[in-house]
């Protein structure tokens, strides 16, 4: 039988407002927010939520006691990279996506599936095996031999989580995304950027 908890909302007392820094998800400024407001269990007492008020924008943001901070924010970590072309800069939403949304075993798959595509883009041949794509990137300048070690991290990780039912971390799916994002930027990005200044000055 399902059992319905009743929560109440109180106003808190002075003393006990609380504050918390956080990137606001209506306005993504950092802030500095405070409850005034609580949600608790009426049958046990437990306190379930505190309601903060942004005070940039005022909207109101609830956060649980395990740190979950509702609504989820809407503007995706990581940076937006113009100049990549729109199958891989769907493909970096998605990862981007998937890691706001806690997704790491997504974020580490999609970043091994997107330096196969980046290198085809880049020329490689189709249908070639993982290492061989990265070999690619290498041989070519796109990576370095110290960058190498991050791609080996991904491949090695991508292994891992087919083979073995393990939980991918928050810090293992950052580091794929990261080493993605800065691929995109050198690969895409800086040479778009450095072609435009040339034709600006003419050359």
């Amino acid at each position: 039988m399902l059992d319905i908890k009743e929560w109440k909302w109180e106003k808190v007392k002075i003393k006990e407002i609380i504050q918390h820094t956080l990137n606001c998800p209506y306005c993504n400024v950092r802030v500095r927010a405070s409850s005034d407001t609580r949600i608790f269990d009426l049958e046990s007492g437990a306190i379930k939520y505190h309601i903060f008020k942004c005070p940039e924008c005022f909207m109101p943001i609830t956060i649980g006691l395990d740190g979950k901070i509702i609504p989820q924010s809407q503007f995706l970590p990581f940076e937006d990279i113009p100049y990549v072309p729109d199958r891989i800069q769907k493909m970096y939403y998605e990862c981007r996506r998937c890691f706001s949304n806690e997704c790491h075993y997504a974020v580490i798959m999609i970043a091994r599936t997107m330096i196969m595509h980046i290198s085809a883009d880049l020329g490689a041949q189709s249908n070639l095996r993982f290492i061989e794509y990265v070999n690619y990137l290498e041989t070519e300048g796109y990576i370095s031999r110290h960058n190498r070690t991050w791609v080996d991290k991904i491949r090695e990780l991508g292994n891992q989580y087919i083979h073995e039912l393990d939980e991918a971390t928050k810090e293992e799916a950052e580091l794929a995304i990261t080493f993605i994002m800065h691929l995109l930027i050198n690969v895409y990005k800086l040479p778009e950027m450095a072609r435009q200044r040339r034709c600006g000055n003419g050359n």
